[in-house]
């Protein structure tokens, strides 16, 4: 018997803002409303009508950036973590969730863990129609991010699969990072809230002196080694907390400078990138997800600026470690392209693997 089922608004097939809707046990649960990429797209929910709740998984602009839709949807109040809660607009009706431990949303069982991706980022385990896990952005690797695996089963996965079949460890990242940063100066465009201070910190470990960082990622580096310090992997804290204490602000293109936002269209990036444009240096390369139609993309298409990739997402043999611990039946593939699917569906067999919605829970 059907008990439930997920929308797929959002997310979904290709690259895009994160949005999906829970239709069970009676109510409404919208996970994730989020914007972009590319800056200024949202998903469609004008045919929604109201829903319960909307439940956060992280503070990423494209998992809360639609916040402003809310109105559309009943003003729900948000579960969300205190972290996270932090950093939302004025006038959202919060609910706390734990980062690793147990709730309840309207009634339906919520189990949490920490997604080693952001600070106050979790995964949800709603007890619903045999268990369905939402990780939002998670991965496995992160130096300063705590993970917590999922200790349940789910029949039903909605899973980040951003990185389709890429395998490479993160390992493997600094190795090809560390040449840039030997020839210096160096700036890395990176969300404070996110890779910026990870990236520091794997600067910090291999002698790098001269780290300079933008005032969100000195913000954010204190708040990890203080408030935020339930985000980090055990034994991070301290070494944040020096680490904090330690870089300088960005004052001319000298050292590494790690500054957000990751794609240039606002912080302090954005004036950089500006007085930086025609210079011969500093070197920028840009270590995430190069967002279409913003001053990143412009920099990479007309060469002046390089590109690789840190690990923040799971890799191919993480989402099969995962799939397997869960006994998925029904795997949702989301944050890739369609294209990823085949491949996607070879590694997860025997579940099923789908990017056509709605599932049935």
């Amino acid at each position: 018997m059907n008990e439930g089922s997920l929308r797929l608004i959002s997310g979904v097939g290709k690259k895009g803002p994160a949005c999906f809707l829970i239709e069970a046990e009676g109510k409404r649960l919208l996970l994730d409303l989020g914007e972009g990429p590319p800056p200024g797209c949202f998903p469609d929910v004008a045919t929604l009508g109201r829903v319960d709740a909307l439940v956060l998984s992280h503070g990423h602009k494209d998992h809360v950036g639609g916040l402003a839709l809310l109105a559309q949807l009943g003003s729900p109040p948000v579960y969300v973590t205190e972290i996270v809660a932090r950093g939302l607009p004025d006038g959202i009706a919060a609910r706390e969730l734990p980062v690793a431990g147990q709730a309840e949303v309207l009634g339906i069982a919520v189990t949490t863990g920490r997604n080693g991706h952001a600070p106050g980022g979790i995964w949800l385990h709603f007890a619903t129609g045999g268990g369905l896990l939402y990780t939002g952005d998670y991965s496995a690797e992160s130096i300063l991010y705590a993970y917590d695996p999922p200790p349940l089963t789910a029949a039903t996965a909605l899973i980040d699969c951003s990185y389709g079949e890429y395998q490479k460890p993160l390992a493997q990242c600094w190795q090809n990072l560390a040449p840039f940063v030997e020839r210096g100066p160096l700036l890395l465009p990176a969300p404070p809230n996110g890779r910026g201070p990870e990236i520091a910190l794997e600067l910090a470990r291999h002698g790098v002196g001269n780290i300079f960082v933008d005032d969100a990622t000195q913000k954010a580096l204190w708040r990890l080694g203080d408030i935020d310090r339930v985000a980090l992997r055990d034994g991070v804290g301290d070494e944040i907390e020096r680490l904090a204490a330690t870089v300088k602000p960005i004052d001319g293109a000298r050292g590494v400078m790690i500054a957000g936002s990751a794609d240039g269209a606002s912080g302090a990036t954005k004036k950089l990138l500006a007085e930086w444009e025609h210079a011969a240096e500093p070197a920028i390369l840009l270590t995430g997800y190069v967002n279409p139609t913003t001053p990143a993309e412009w920099l990479v298409k007309s060469g002046r600026a390089q590109t690789m990739r840190w690990n923040v997402h799971p890799r191919l043999s993480d989402t099969v470690a995962l799939v397997r611990s869960l006994q998925a039946k029904t795997v949702i593939p989301a944050f890739c392209d369609r294209s990823q699917l085949a491949a996607l569906a070879a590694a997860l067999a025997p579940a099923r693997v789908t990017m056509a919605g709605p599932v049935e829970l």
